[in-house]
């Protein structure tokens, strides 16, 4: 291992990476959490602060800091290195800028871009000016790095230039167009709210159209924003994430609005849980990250069908995702920007009295006055359907007899349509469960003998609980003696210590285990001699019947003494 990733690990206990990304509870000499890796209700994911690793007992996964990084952020090693030694402070080779991979110029194009935004926006007094005017504070334009664009065609491109950027690189960070004429910037007359990775670091940009006098376009949209690069992946990043995380898991609550203005104002108020979708659809990867913090999440979008209607994916996908899913009731006409500008308090009592999805949705079709045959129509297609994606059945009993007391029924028919729409669901979509090629019981055996065994041998002589060379001397008999590498055995020692720790008598549970696997073996030569038999008896064979059935009867009797044995272990 390089100097390099020594130095990030004595500068990065686990435990403080770990919790970064999600909460973590003592647990003896260890913490516990859920782990984000794979759905779960009870904590099987253990972070061992003595020796620097993780394991989930759930899904098997383990490893270092930098394993667990390449695995929550999706990248390969030489990523999480980079993640880490930023974080670290560790400056890693290859410091000379010709020496810098795309990515890592990219990084450095974007945040020049950044700083010249700014530049932009402190001299230009009306765009400044017109900031303010929307309830923005200075230390909310400073926090986000709200910028300007001049109205020009090359006034970034130039500057990149001056700082030694080419225009290829900077075509790279998605910050110019060409056309038949050459380059130009892509982002011209507009605030600019810079957009970071969950690690702080800008990806890319989103613009808002401001007219001016000197406006160069008239008739454009709203918003543009960053193309997809190397470095953003919309589906992938949600604006402001990076600093709302560590609230989100404080908190155990996240807040979801769509637009940058929504989300910066929504902090400013002191709701600095919040989250944008920056005008995208709400995806899969966005829930997952949100999940490893939480799993209560509250949608305040525009206060009008339009935005309730674009955000019904997301509702889904969140409900699929196990999650519970509330909703702001924002005024009508008014997004949660406008609403914390003229009255913070009634953002903030919006979010803390938000309803449950269904709850929501049922009481808006009850304040329409329809009649009651209406009304059943509606609640079957825009309420039903969410019931049906309730994990929990206790949670679905609950909505069903708020349902069938709202419409004057019994909950034996709203139950049926519940599980007519289930069933629908389900032919379309099976609900996603956590896959992985399962080990073998043998396998699973053989690496709890391995681990006791690595773990006592740690131990000094004196303070063993088992006999080491006799326990190897019959494992190796035993297993395929297949070579274990120092990542694994660093797991399955973490394993051992959680499992066995404090075992009042460990020499026989590793008797067991022993017992286990010999059984298992057997078990195995059985099934082969079993099929040797209904072979031998349809050709007709009874000389290779008989052996067969000899070999049976002994393998039997065999794995009858261990279970004798297991009485006495």
């Amino acid at each position: 291992m390089s100097s390099s990733t020594e130095e990030i690990k004595e500068r990065l206990p686990i435990t403080d990476v770990v919790s970064s990304y999600i909460k973590l509870e003592r647990a003896g000499a260890n913490l516990k959490a859920r782990c984000p890796f794979h759905n779960e209700k009870t904590p099987s994911f253990i972070v061992s602060p003595s020796r620097n690793t993780y394991h989930c007992f759930g899904c098997n996964r383990g490893g270092d800091i930098f394993s667990f990084v390449e695995e929550i952020e999706g990248v390969d090693f030489k990523r999480a290195l980079e993640i880490l030694a930023d974080r670290a402070g560790v400056v890693l080779e290859r410091a000379r800028p010709e020496l810098k991979s795309a990515e890592q110029r990219a990084y450095g194009v974007l945040e020049e871009a950044t700083l010249f935004f700014q530049s932009n926006l402190n001299k230009n007094k009306e765009a400044l000016d017109y900031i303010k005017s929307r309830g923005l504070s200075d230390e909310s334009i400073e926090k986000w790095r709200l910028g300007y664009a001049e109205n020009g065609w090359r006034g970034l491109l130039s500057h990149l230039k001056e700082k030694k950027y080419s225009e290829i690189e900077t075509e790279y960070a998605g910050l110019i167009i060409k056309n038949d004429k050459g380059y130009y910037d892509r982002f011209r007359g507009r605030i600019i709210f810079p957009v970071a990775n969950a690690q702080g670091k800008i990806v890319g940009f989103s613009g808002r159209h401001f007219i001016n006098k000197d406006s160069l376009e008239s008739d454009t949209a709203k918003y543009i924003n960053s193309p997809e690069t190397a470095l953003y992946n919309k589906s992938r990043v949600l604006y402001g994430f990076d600093k709302a995380k560590q609230t989100i898991m404080r908190e155990d609550s996240a807040i979801l609005v769509e637009g940058q203005a929504d989300l910066v104002m929504s902090h400013q108020v002191g709701l600095k849980n919040t989250v944008a979708s920056s005008g995208t659809a709400l995806t899969e990867e966005h829930l997952k990250m949100l999940k490893r913090f939480t799993d209560n999440i509250v949608m305040a979008f525009d206060g009008d069908e339009a935005g309730l209607a674009a955000s019904e994916r997301g509702f889904n996908l969140a409900l699929s995702f196990g999650m519970d899913v509330r909703v702001a009731k924002i005024p009508l006409n008014t997004d949660p920007a406008e609403l914390a500008a003229k009255d913070p308090d009634a953002l903030i009592k919006a979010v803390k009295t938000a309803k449950h999805i269904i709850d929501f949705y049922l009481d808006s079709l009850l304040e329409r006055g329809y009649d009651a045959r209406r009304l059943k129509t509606e609640v079957g297609k825009r309420v039903l359907p969410y019931i049906a994606m309730v994990r929990n059945r206790i949670d679905q009993a609950h909505f069903v007899g708020i349902v069938a007391k709202a419409l004057g029924l019994g909950e034996e028919p709203v139950w049926e349509e519940v599980k007519k729409i289930e069933m629908k669901i389900f032919e379309v979509k099976k609900e996603e469960k956590y896959t992985e090629t399962p080990a073998t019981k043998k396998e699973k055996i053989c690496d709890k003998i391995a681990g006791i065994l690595y773990w006592q041998e740690e131990k000094e002589t004196e303070e063993r609980q088992i006999d080491i060379s006799k326990g190897r001397e019959r494992f190796k008999v035993l297993s395929d003696g297949a070579p274990i590498d120092e990542a694994k055995k660093k797991d399955l020692i973490l394993q051992a210590e959680v499992h066995y720790q404090g075992s009042e008598n460990l020499a026989t549970e590793l008797e067991r285990l022993f017992l286990n696997l010999e059984q298992e073996l057997l078990e195995g030569e059985l099934k082969k001699v079993m099929a040797d038999l209904r072979l031998a008896e349809g050709v007709k064979d009874e000389e290779k019947a008989r052996t067969a059935l000899e070999k049976f009867h002994q393998i039997s009797k065999k794995i009858n003494e261990i279970k004798q044995k297991f009485k006495y272990a």
